[in-house]
């Protein structure tokens, strides 16, 4: 490090997004200042560099004042009209509601992971209705009932009550060991069973 600048900071500086996102990958600090306490998000915005400015606020990164002022400020004070509106526009944001930026595989890592779809201003439900996008149709799809088209896309504690719910329908099914007279039955007992269980697990606890 030369004072205190990480990888990603100086990947930050020069505006190197694709490097930026791989160190963001695999879990360089967001917010990890240098010794004088500007921020990869403050060095972003000093710089112009909108794209990284954006990858940076889907880890989380803070926004918050510096030495040097925050990053809105930075922006402004060098003339990023483009980037000062962004940060504006974008003030509210969970980092699920960057869905422009988001990669289906780290939307889907949010949503399994617990982020809310009900949090934020705007929500991340709200920018994703009508929206393109893969981030966009995995939010909408996340929002549905459960169904084991959904499944993925939920929490750990609701996938693991889900697969037990399920378990359970089948065991009752196989107990009762329906015949081929009442095969059409045992069917739809199932298919009642999957609905409910749409009802049964939720994503949010709150």
């Amino acid at each position: 490090k030369q004072n205190g600048a990480t990888p990603l900071f100086i990947a930050c500086q020069l505006g190197h997004v694709d490097i930026i996102r791989l160190l963001l990958e695999a879990g360089a600090a967001v917010c990890q200042a240098r010794n004088n306490g500007a921020t990869p998000l403050l060095m972003a915005c000093w710089q112009g560099h909108l794209e990284v400015a954006k990858l940076l606020s889907s880890y989380g990164a803070s926004r918050a004042a510096t030495p040097f002022g925050t990053p809105e400020e930075a922006a402004n004070s060098r003339g990023h009209a483009d980037l000062a509106a962004w940060l504006v526009a974008s003030r509210g944001w969970t980092p699920l509601a960057h869905l422009e930026t988001l990669t289906a595989a780290r939307a889907t890592c949010l949503l399994r992971s617990g982020a809310s779809l009900h949090e934020g201003e705007p929500t991340p439900l709200r920018r994703a209705a009508g929206g393109a996008g893969e981030a966009a149709a995995l939010v909408r799809r996340a929002a549905a009932l459960w169904s084991p088209a959904s499944h993925s896309l939920f929490p750990a504690a609701a996938r693991a009550r889900a697969a037990l719910l399920v378990l359970s329908l089948y065991e009752i099914h196989e107990r009762y060991h329906l015949d081929s007279a009442g095969a059409t039955n045992g069917i739809a007992a199932l298919d009642f069973g999957h609905c409910v269980l749409g009802f049964a697990i939720t994503r949010e606890t709150e």
